[in-house]
């Protein structure tokens, strides 16, 4: 089972990886966050037609893999991939690969029936029978991780899901997890965490090459740190005013460097900062989830694909990426 790709293989659309044994996605993912949200992305009516042309292109490029939670925009997010996939026949929507998350609230106590309940929910916001992978969004949850994972299995078992992930789980988070959930004979699928040139510490802490030797694939959320590497904005600002606070914590000189690195790469490759981005994360074993608000980012992102960094040229990155930091509120790994 591959569930990243060896250093000796150019990354393309039709290069599958295979999570929980069950679902095979491209190497590369849609997120869809901004579709709906209005606490980071300023979501509008308006935006909807944007964003159906953004899995419209996803679908047409052979990069039909979308992330969505139950709280990205209160709901909203999974309503508008339904309505998207309204126009799709039965077949093509085989071929699209939906991925979600139960958001553990502090009085979501009462496992199994809180999840069931909530993915429920999502199904039909959906319209779907079965997602085909169902993710816990953090280690919060008030319950035991092993009561959470019984509550992953009996969905599994019930045939609501294909395969089941976590997101945010540490190293002991995800030992226990698989640990928990092999019991019961069913894959942890995925961990999906932060991961980007802004935030190593993933790989740094040796999370990524756990979660290899464990066979479960690491999704790489904010790849492009919410835009910041993208080349849109300078190291010094200014930046959008509900980022702000994320962006400035950064030290300007070493994002300059990283920057300017990137942008090398870019002309290097005739690619966008964006692709070079990208696919120094599928070089570090990862998939990364690139967020897509229009046709023109998926494709943007979609250039990620068709070559390959050198060792080298990661090496490059790497001496001027930033390690970032874990905590105990919602990122554990």
């Amino acid at each position: 089972m591959t569930v990243f790709l060896e250093s000796s293989v150019v990354p393309t659309k039709d290069t599958k990886l295979t999570l929980g044994k069950a679902i095979r996605v491209p190497p590369i993912a849609i997120g869809c966050w901004q579709w709906g949200d209005k606490s980071y992305w300023d979501w509008t009516p308006e935006a909807e037609e944007d964003a159906k042309k953004a899995f419209n292109k996803a679908f047409e490029l052979g990069i039909p893999f979308y992330d969505t939670a139950e709280v990205y925009g209160d709901g909203e997010s999974e309503s508008e991939i339904k309505r998207f996939r309204e126009s799709y026949a039965e077949e093509e929507k085989n071929q699209q690969v939906i991925a979600t998350k139960f958001f553990p609230h502090p009085d979501r106590i009462q496992f199994p029936d809180v999840l069931l309940s909530a993915l429920k929910d999502s199904l039909a916001r959906l319209g779907m029978f079965k997602v085909d992978l169902y993710q816990i969004h953090a280690a919060i949850h008030p319950a035991e991780i092993e009561v959470v994972a019984d509550a992953l299995a009996d969905a599994y078992d019930a045939g609501l899901v294909k395969a089941v992930g976590v997101s945010n789980y540490g190293l002991d988070e995800i030992k226990r997890m698989h640990a928990a959930l092999q019991k019961r004979n069913v894959p942890l699928a995925s961990n999906q965490i932060s991961f980007s040139l802004l935030r190593t510490i993933p790989e740094k802490s040796g999370l990524i090459q756990l979660c290899h030797d464990l066979e479960v694939a690491v999704l790489a959320y904010s790849p492009l740190g919410m835009g910041l590497l993208t080349g849109k904005y300078s190291p010094h600002g200014p930046f959008p005013e509900k980022r702000d606070r994320f962006f400035k914590k950064f030290d300007p000189e070493q994002l300059t460097k990283l920057l300017d690195t990137l942008k090398t790469l870019s002309h290097k490759y005739e690619r966008s900062q964006s692709a070079i981005a990208l696919n120094w994360c599928i070089a570090k074993g990862t998939i990364p989830i690139g967020g897509a608000r229009t046709a023109d980012h998926v494709e943007q992102n979609f250039t990620a694909l068709g070559f390959r960094l050198s060792q080298d040229e990661i090496n490059m990155l790497d001496k001027f990426a930033f390690v970032g930091s874990n905590n105990n509120e919602w990122q554990h790994g």
